[in-house]
């Protein structure tokens, strides 16, 4: 059997463990965060977007800047939502610049929301070459006079979303489909319904390699549908909440039996991941109810 401590071990015990604790503690003081492994930033800077890179790990300390500076590949995608603008007064075409010149070329997605202007975008087309996502969220100073020229940077675009902008873009949409030959998904959606009845459907039936289509709150009508079904023979996925002009009957619905996943006018917007205004619909132009086919229920 072990013999048992002694009485003086037993009071000198609690003073070391006291020591060893205290060593512990001065050695994480001591500790230089700046010599951390390179592939250990990285690894935590590929989970932060991209303006939480430029306004925090990149102010912290020459490494780790040198870190966010020497990786392309950090900045192949790059994300720019979910910030108030008004957090970065003047300087988010600075960060946009930031980005791109760090991207060395290589930038494939650029994602953004609000106070972007037509400026970031003539930008990406110089810089960006490559680029096959881009989604504008908010961006009310875009306006489609020139996004129909700077849309044409984008030869080898694969996914556009254009969605809750102030500004609406047809003259862009008729150019999208020579622009963008190679375009997969695109997403084109409203704050909510209250809007004229615009001609898109045409424009958007010349994007024939369309996969994914998603118009919420859109003025589109059945016969702009039909032009779609028929001209993006490719499609698989459509979400049409919300358009309340496309009427669901039963020849409507024989023409859209070879879409995958169809989201049908009256659908619930529970899952739906951007802001909406939704509102019994009615058109800005009547105070009248819009007028249905007779097999048609009115959401009213």
């Amino acid at each position: 059997m072990a013999a048992a401590p002694s009485a003086s071990r037993l009071l000198e015990e609690p003073h070391g463990v006291l020591k060893k604790g205290k060593a512990k503690e001065e050695e994480e003081e001591a500790r230089d965060w700046a010599e951390l492994p390179r592939d250990a930033l990285l690894a935590v800077f590929h989970k932060l977007d991209h303006i939480d890179i430029l306004t925090g790990p990149d102010m912290v300390c020459s490494p780790w800047r040198r870190a966010t500076m020497d990786e392309p590949e950090l900045w192949r995608r790059i994300d720019m939502r979910f910030h108030v603008a008004e957090q970065y007064p003047g300087v988010l075409f600075e960060m946009v610049r930031a980005a791109m010149r760090r991207s060395a070329g290589r930038c494939e997605a650029f994602w953004c929301e609000g106070e972007f202007s037509d400026n970031v975008l003539s930008l990406l087309g110089d810089a960006a070459p490559s680029l096959k996502s881009l989604r504008l969220i908010g961006c009310d100073d875009i306006v489609d006079s020139t996004f129909k020229v700077l849309i044409t940077k984008f030869p080898v675009l694969e996914e556009l979303e254009l969605s809750n902008c102030w500004h609406r873009f047809p003259r862009t949409l008729e150019v999208i489909g020579d622009a963008c030959p190679l375009l997969k998904r695109f997403r084109l959606s409203q704050r909510s319904f209250y809007s004229p009845r615009v001609g898109d459907s045409a424009a958007m039936a010349m994007m024939p390699e369309l996969q994914s289509l998603q118009l919420t709150a859109n003025s589109l009508t059945n016969s702009g549908l039909e032009l779609i079904l028929n001209g993006c023979p490719l499609l698989e996925s459509l979400d049409i909440r919300s358009c309340y002009h496309v009427c669901m009957d039963d020849d409507m619905q024989a023409k859209c039996s070879r879409i995958r996943t169809l989201r049908h006018p009256e659908d619930s917007m529970d899952d739906y991941d951007l802001s909406f205004d939704y509102t019994i619909p009615r058109p800005c132009w009547s105070t009248k109810p819009i007028e249905y086919a007779m097999s048609c229920t009115s959401p009213y």
